[in-house]
């Protein structure tokens, strides 16, 4: 490898940092590649992006002091966000942007979606190129019997981890249906320990009061946790919007229910609150590694999670949090039931304990430098 080393990031389709700063998570997506940066892995980040706007707004966050100089983005067209467009850049856009592409000393995917784009260029161009296995899109169009999406993400899948130079695969269970060799690694998500590392008080002298973080979306099953939680005469916070609000708040108001509906905030704001919520639920239908649910076990939180395969992972059943029975509003309320009482801040520091150890930045920076820059570098 050269001298300077510079990392070229793909992000997910369809995805750039404008969005990013309009859902309130820029601050908490920079992290990984600031870290890059500040611990000498590479002399410059670039961002492959679909938004025209994205040169001006890092440029402007570079100016207040919120995003590390090293970082630069490729100016997208103005027809790459829409429609017909965002899948041609998708595709097209290693070749756009071929200079970039050809002197960067390795390219990663953001996310599973939009993967192809860095499969493209590690074809076409050459270049060493790290497939970011974020979120198994097979898996879920699997789960949701979306059969003709399937037939497309699947033969996708294999194709990145076959042609990759290096596989970072967040969940276990992918990681078990891939190879296993020397050039793929589980790589889970990760949280910045040092935004909650103060003291917290102990879920049992906090509020009673619940809080999910999230978008407001079908397959995250807001409309059972309401129901649970009105069951219970739990209050409960939801952060960030999405296009079932008005529905939602419908529903807490037919069950009863005790919602606030807190809309999108800056992810360092809902950092410090979660320490002040005796529960966090993430109750999905489908979840890969969810970076919300390490939040709230960082936090301190007693955690209630569905039983898909991502919180599956993360939490074990009665230890360092619960599990529901199912996605239903009575087995929701049930698991809640089941972590109310004297053991639950024992479940809560258990699972502090668990983040600081398996989901640290550190670690995860590790694997990303052995993945980036190959051997023992």
């Amino acid at each position: 490898m050269g001298q300077s080393n510079v990392v070229l990031v793909i992000f997910s389709y369809g995805m750039s940092a404008t969005r990013w700063k309009q859902m309130g998570i820029l601050s908490k997506e920079k992290v990984i590649f600031e870290a890059y940066l500040n611990s000498g892995l590479a002399e410059q980040v670039v961002w492959f992006t679909y938004h025209p706007d994205d040169p001006a707004l890092v440029a402007e966050e570079q100016k207040a002091g919120r995003l590390h100089p090293g970082i630069t983005v490729l100016p997208a067209p103005a027809w790459a966000g829409t429609g017909l467009g965002k899948l041609f850049y998708s595709v097209a856009g290693p070749w756009l942007q071929r200079d970039a592409f050809t002197q960067a000393t390795a390219m990663i995917n953001h996310q599973t979606s939009g993967c192809w784009t860095g499969l493209t260029a590690r074809l076409l161009l050459g270049g060493r190129f790290v497939y970011r296995y974020g979120h198994s899109l097979w898996r879920r169009h699997l789960d949701r019997k979306q059969y003709a999406r399937l037939a497309f993400s699947w033969p996708l899948d294999r194709l990145a981890l076959a042609c990759s130079d290096h596989a970072l695969v967040c969940t276990e269970s992918d990681y078990r249906a891939t190879s296993g060799g020397p050039n793929v690694s589980h790589c889970p998500n990760f949280i910045e320990l040092e935004s909650t590392a103060r003291a917290h008080d102990a879920p049992s002298q906090r509020p009673n009061r619940g809080v999910y973080v999230g978008r407001l979306m079908s397959f995250k099953n807001l409309f059972n946790l309401i129901e649970a939680c009105a069951k219970r005469q739990l209050p409960l916070d939801l952060y960030g919007d999405g296009p079932l609000r008005g529905e939602l708040e419908a529903h807490a108001a037919k069950v009863g229910a005790e919602c606030r509906f807190l809309g999108v905030r800056p992810n360092h704001e809902v950092r410090d609150a979660l320490t002040q919520y005796r529960w966090f639920f993430l109750v999905s239908n489908y979840e890969a590694m969810p970076k919300a649910l390490l939040e709230g076990m960082a936090a301190g939180c007693v955690c209630v999670a569905a039983p898909n395969y991502g919180c599956a992972e993360v939490i074990e059943d009665g230890v360092d949090g619960v599990l529901s029975a199912d996605w239903e509003a009575d087995s929701i309320a049930d698991a809640m039931a089941r972590a109310d009482g004297p053991h639950m801040d024992g479940m809560a520091s258990r699972a502090m304990t668990k983040v600081r150890d398996q989901y640290s930045l550190e670690r995860v920076l590790s694997l990303h430098r052995k993945a980036l820059l190959g051997g023992d570098q």
